[in-house]
């Protein structure tokens, strides 16, 4: 049996042929104009499912990398702010140990006064700072408000919250980009221990407390003590909510001692001081500073006065350290975000040249393969152009 093919099949195979060829060639110098020999899923199936993966966690560091960049910069504005704090303080610290002299007049002490007045008023300032966003530094999670005021009486309130704002900056890595301010600037270690001491001292005196601990944390009684001077020297009479409870000689090494109560002294006693400790374990630094400007009005010679200015400076000196751990603590977490964008960074040098050995085009080898489906199309289009005018009248 003799099979017969008719022209118009013997033209369209040819015609495909040649059509294929032009679509190879299309591609070839798509992947050469793009420099990547994935173009579409098909061309891999397998290598494109790893170059979409790539490209999704691209995406994640890239992310991770704008927040770093963003609590970066939150915590330089509140490195910046903990660093001007940190110098006023230093400041007042300063300012109420020299109004402590007791050669001042009352018009150096005064103008002392309006000094203390003037750190109160920029710490007030600093405490409502806001970052490049507008955001108040040390609102907590209240941002977008301002967390402290201060009424006509000198009396500070916070009007945040305690919470810190979290910044996660990887998978699996969360940073504090803030310090609630109450935390920061109303929760400050006593300097004294567990209470707060009350001078009504007599003129000339120079008692100063030193340290009163209380091993029973539920005591919540407040104790005065009275220094009377005899012939054999001081003795103290211990008051437990008004209700005398000890009375001894007064030895400055061995201090007081009494039940789970142990308090020490510095200076000279002088007949009839008298001393009350409140429980306190925590200080309010607004209410030191205006403290501060209420005793500074007194004359220099005010014993009790100038033993509150004792006081005051002490609390400086304390929040100075509190807010230098912060500062610290500030400095960890810049740190911990300069590390994390270094492990993205490689992580990201990685995937990228992982997924440039599956999609990055070899060029010399695109090369050899468009000009081979280049001669293979123009041997297509040469067998088209024969079949194309193949016909039987051409051998009658």
């Amino acid at each position: 049996m003799i099979s017969r093919i008719a022209s118009f099949h013997n033209y369209q195979s040819v015609a495909n042929d040649m059509t294929r060829q032009q679509v190879k060639v299309a591609h070839n110098q798509e992947q050469l104009a793009s420099g990547k020999q994935l173009l579409t899923a098909g061309d891999d199936p397998v290598a494109s499912i790893y170059v979409q993966n790539f490209s999704q966690q691209n995406t994640e560091i890239d992310q991770s990398l704008r927040s770093i960049t963003l609590a970066r910069n939150r915590l330089n504005s509140e490195e910046v702010a903990i660093s001007d704090a940190e110098t006023l303080l230093d400041d007042a610290k300063r300012k109420a140990m020299s109004m402590v002299n007791g050669s001042l007049s009352d018009d150096d002490r005064i103008a002392h006064m309006q000094d203390l007045r003037g750190l109160f008023d920029s710490f007030m300032h600093l405490v409502n700072t806001q970052d490049e966003s507008g955001n108040f530094v040390f609102a907590g999670n209240q941002y977008d408000k301002q967390p402290f005021f201060r009424d006509g009486n000198g009396t500070v309130s916070y009007v945040g919250d305690s919470y810190q704002r979290m910044s996660k900056v990887s998978s699996n890595v969360e940073v504090p980009v803030n310090d609630p301010g109450d935390k920061l600037f109303m929760e400050i270690d006593n300097p004294y221990g567990d209470y707060q001491p009350d001078y009504a001292l007599q003129s000339g005196s120079l008692l100063l407390l030193s340290h009163a601990r209380n091993d029973n944390h539920s005591d919540n009684a407040s104790y005065t003590i009275d220094f009377t001077q005899t012939g054999t020297g001081a003795v103290y009479d211990l008051y437990q909510d008004g209700l005398l409870v000890d009375s001894q000689p007064f030895d400055p090494k061995r201090g007081i001692e009494w039940g789970t109560l142990s308090v020490q002294l510095e200076g000279e006693v002088t007949d009839g001081d008298q001393i009350t400790l409140k429980p306190q374990e925590k200080f309010n630094l607004f209410d030191s500073f205006k403290r501060g400007i209420e005793v500074s009005a007194f004359a220099p010679s005010d014993a009790s006065a100038t033993a509150e200015l004792h006081q005051v400076a002490e609390e400086f000196s304390q929040a100075f350290k509190h807010i230098n751990r912060a500062r610290s603590e500030v400095g960890t977490r810049l740190q911990t975000l300069d590390r994390q964008e270094d492990m993205h960074q490689d992580f990201k040098v990685v995937i990228n040249k992982a997924r440039g050995t599956m999609e990055d085009l070899d060029y010399g080898k695109a090369v050899i393969e468009l000009n081979e489906n280049m001669l293979a199309l123009q041997a297509s289009q040469q067998a088209f152009a024969k079949a194309k005018d193949l016909t039987l009248f051409n051998y009658i």
